[in-house]
């Protein structure tokens, strides 16, 4: 067992307990679908990519694979980022209607740096057929009840993986695809 969920801080060291906020805590239903993050392993593609990532064990369609750990930044500190591609290259967005509706209320949570404090997460590759999709939490129920906006975000199988297939993504329509 990995005894909880941990990050680790800036410059190294022992890693960090990770704490919510009761809202942003997972339910009981999805913290059973949560896959041992000792389970994932990373690989180096044969293709030139760089980094992989893949899990020793089988995936049922459903599983939270692992949660995007990093440092969590406002617009501005975004923008402090620079224009280059390489700047972002390990930044987390929320999708575009759940970026316009968190500026509109003034959520300062736009974006998760994993570039120093991040896990895994970092070596799930780009494709167009991913087996993987993003998941923001808390979860954006339908309704007139006013919700809390998603501070969270974890990558889930949309599919049952066989143990050690590559686990992939789609980082979405601003990223650049040259091939």
């Amino acid at each position: 067992g990995g005894g909880g969920r941990r990050s680790l801080p800036p410059g190294g060291g022992e890693p960090l307990p990770l704490s919510y906020a009761p809202h942003e805590a997972l339910s009981i239903e999805y913290a059973r679908r949560v896959v041992d993050y000792e389970s994932l392993r990373a690989f180096e593609t044969r293709d030139g990519r760089g980094w992989g990532l893949c899990c020793a064990k089988r995936l049922a369609r459903g599983a939270i694979v692992v949660e995007a750990v990093g440092r969590c930044l406002s617009e501005a500190e975004f923008a402090q980022l620079g224009n280059k591609y390489e700047h972002h290259e390990y930044v987390v967005s929320f999708d575009d209607a759940t970026l316009a509706r968190k500026r509109a209320v003034g959520d300062d949570v736009l974006y998760i740096d994993l570039r120093q404090q991040g896990n895994m997460f970092r070596l799930c590759n780009d494709s167009e057929t991913p087996n993987l999709k993003l998941m923001y939490w808390p979860l954006q129920r339908g309704g007139m009840e006013p919700q809390p906006l998603p501070r969270r975000a974890f990558l889930v199988a949309t599919t049952e993986i066989p143990p050690f297939t590559e686990l992939t993504w789609s980082y979405g329509v601003h990223y650049p695809r040259p091939w």
